[in-house]
């Protein structure tokens, strides 16, 4: 039976004209990305001069309904990436686009479409105010006309608190009458109350027992798929990252080194940071071997702490030469690009250890480097 309308007209109505992939696929726009965002911040105290490099040269794409997860050590600018993308602060360099528009022109319209839940969840909330003030909040400045009286603010504010597991009864409380995992739940509810498409999660589990992390993992999971959520998890645990993330970025020292646009891809992973994450992870990297190909921290000629971040200058050369056991002359001097390995995944190494399953290599500085 016919519909009377053109194909291109029905996927128009559809909202994926322009997405379809070679082989008939339909593939899901990008809802928000960074294009050579960089970010840095003057040294503290009179005596020192020069800045931290927090952020440098970075590029993300973000697809709608997916759930991007962020994963490196403290220090490394997950936490800065995140206030950026959700445009609380502005880069030095490179833009940030939501919808194909400047995240910072778009604040005062599209505010709530771009929600943030803290690391801190304490700190992230005022400690005078009322479980239903603090949901409250959300609803008065977003919800408009719809949710002005108190009595439907009280509604609203129960029904959110229902939905991340809470009781109604919990809206007189205050937050130091809350557990970590109950407060946490709280900043969850209060962002979803504001009703928006992109979440930003910064650490939602650190500080958390392992009883409630399983709780709020199922917690996201469950609002993700009910709300169509786009979600940005930034997190040390990368069993959580791995349970809840369609794609990953691993950042070290302010540099993305590398990504997979596919979770399945994770047993691929190949960059020796990410090998040496983890395996720290699954608590035993400190008995590794010779033949994983990793070496514990070590000092470099010039005596520094090869522990700390190379984030106090611009000169040119690999993050994570100080402590790569693959290092060359070549790391020393340059950067490596982000170079794609195989479909879906990218490197940033001159050297990396090369997963079995790519069996295309494309213009990988390795490869090149061995024809020369």
């Amino acid at each position: 039976m016919g519909t009377g309308m053109r194909t291109e007209e029905r996927f128009i109505k559809c909202g994926v004209f322009g997405q379809i992939k070679e082989n008939g696929m339909i593939q899901k726009p990008i809802l928000l990305q960074a294009k050579g965002i960089s970010k840095s911040y003057p040294l503290a105290g009179k005596v020192k001069q020069g800045r931290i490099y927090a952020i440098n040269d970075l590029s993300l794409r973000i697809k709608e309904g997916e759930c991007r997860g962020i994963v490196g050590e403290s220090g490394c600018g997950k936490s800065t990436l995140l206030r950026i993308l959700s445009g609380l602060e502005e880069p030095d360099g490179g833009e940030v686009l939501y919808q194909n528009m400047s995240v910072f022109a778009q604040m005062k319209t599209r505010r709530n479409e771009i929600q943030m839940v803290f690391q801190n969840s304490m700190n992230a909330v005022n400690s005078y105010l009322s479980a239903e003030a603090i949901l409250g909040e959300p609803l008065k400045n977003f919800g408009g006309r719809k949710w002005e009286g108190k009595k439907e603010r009280r509604e609203k504010a129960a029904l959110y608190l229902t939905r991340v597991g809470l009781s109604e009864k919990d809206l007189d409380k205050y937050p130091s009458q809350f557990s970590g995992g109950q407060l946490q739940r709280i900043c969850i509810a209060r962002a979803l109350a504001a009703e928006p498409r992109v979440l930003l999660l910064d650490e939602p589990l650190s500080s958390l027992d392992v009883s409630v992390q399983a709780q709020i993992i199922r917690l996201l999971e469950k609002l993700g798929k009910e709300n169509q959520l786009t979600q940005v998890l930034v997190s040390h645990d990368l069993e959580a990252v791995y349970y809840l993330s369609d794609s990953l970025t691993v950042m070290y020292g302010g540099w993305v080194v590398e990504e997979i646009e596919e979770i399945k891809l994770f047993d691929q992973l190949c960059h020796p940071y990410t090998k040496r994450l983890v395996q720290a992870s699954k608590g035993n990297w400190l008995r590794l071997n010779e033949q994983s190909k990793m070496v514990y921290p070590v000092r470099d000629e010039d005596n520094r702490n090869t522990d700390e971040f190379e984030t106090f200058t611009e000169e040119k050369f690999c993050p994570y030469v100080s402590l790569c056991p693959q290092r060359t002359e070549i790391c020393r001097i340059e950067i490596p690009p982000l170079a794609e390995l195989c479909d879906g995944h990218w490197v940033r190494c001159f050297f990396p250890v090369l997963p079995e399953q790519c069996a295309k290599i494309r213009n990988h500085p390795l490869r090149i480097e061995k024809k020369k």
